[in-house]
């Protein structure tokens, strides 16, 4: 049983979301011990893991477990009474949930964003108030195999986590302590700002790259062409972050492409989103926003940016016109 950090407990856990981020959390932190309350708005995922559990394989040990309560309804939220409510749902779907979430949550539960991308923490902050919110950097990713079934595709630890609120600090440690506890070795800053950013490049470099040329990640820095784009994109990114005021030093260029040299042969969730046909999240975008904002022109990243959205357009336009035929 863990002991209350600031009066905040740690043994109820509601995830939100059970795509690989979710699924991969809820699994660890239900063999950790955890009572964990998994929720998604696809039915049928929710029905097979209340029927076979969720079962992880690839870069961890093969291991299966069963969530105590899963459910595609987020009423039973209310009843369930979290200590914390991860978010792992995609950015777009952020605004509609707190939404939801407003009409049945009563004051009390922690928020973990999990979702990649650029200040997602802020309108649940809006909404909850800064020191009932943390943000966490991931570095895992996975791929659902099938319904229940999460193939861990690669993990660079650690993850971080931060507070938004300096008096919610030691919070922020206890919650980096009992991920690590669970398997999810996490180190909390107090900046988790920086490691948003951090992220967010590397994912700029490969994803708007793969997604058009339908490459993997490892192939794109294997040709050389795509490896000059992804270069490209990081320079315009990484000075991008300099002019908003996260100057990552004269190394970080060669440490992005160290780091992404070990992505792996699989494709980015954008691109698995793209040729799935489900809404493509682009996480990236803030980078290109944030540019126009402060006179940083990133003219690599907007162009493939456009040409991905095209091909999503193009896509969803083509399944509207085959379902009149």
């Amino acid at each position: 049983m863990d002991h209350k950090t600031n009066g905040v407990g740690f043994e109820r856990i509601a995830v939100i979301g059970a795509g690989p981020v979710g699924s991969i959390s809820a699994a660890f932190l239900t063999r950790s011990g955890k009572v964990v309350f998994l929720t998604d708005l696809k039915t049928d995922r929710i029905e097979t893991v209340r029927e076979r559990g969720l079962s992880l394989v690839g870069k961890t040990d093969p291991f299966t477990v069963q969530p105590s309560l899963a459910e595609a309804s987020k009423a039973g939220l209310a009843a369930f009474r979290p200590d914390w409510i991860f978010v792992g749902v995609k950015s777009f779907s952020l605004i509609p949930l707190l939404d939801e979430l407003s009409g049945i949550i009563e004051p009390g539960p922690k928020f973990l964003i999990m979702q990649n991308g650029l200040d997602n923490e802020e309108p649940v902050a809006l909404r909850f108030g800064r020191p009932n919110v943390f943000r966490a950097v991931i570095n895992f990713a996975g791929m659902l195999k099938e319904n229940g079934a999460v193939h861990l595709s690669f993990f660079n630890p650690p993850n971080y986590v931060g507070a938004l609120a300096p008096e919610s600090e030691p919070v922020s440690h206890r919650l980096a302590e009992v991920l690590t506890e669970a398997g999810l070795e996490t180190r909390s800053v107090p900046d988790i700002k920086r490691y948003e950013w951090i992220k967010t490049i590397l994912a700029a470099a490969l994803m708007p790259v793969c997604g058009p040329t339908g490459l993997t990640m490892k192939e794109a820095l294997e040709f050389d062409e795509t490896r000059a784009l992804c270069e490209k994109i990081l320079e315009e990114s990484i000075a991008v972050a300099a002019r908003v005021g996260y100057d990552f030093g004269e190394e970080f260029f060669s440490e992005c492409l160290r780091y992404l040299a070990g992505a792996g042969d699989h494709k980015p969730s954008s691109s698995v989103d793209l040729e799935a046909g489900n809404p493509v999240e682009y996480v990236f975008q803030p980078i290109i926003d944030f540019g126009r904002a402060v006179g940083s022109p990133t003219p690599c990243l907007e162009t493939l940016t456009l040409i991905m959205r095209t091909q999503e357009e193009r896509r969803d336009r083509s399944g509207r016109a085959g379902a009149y035929r």
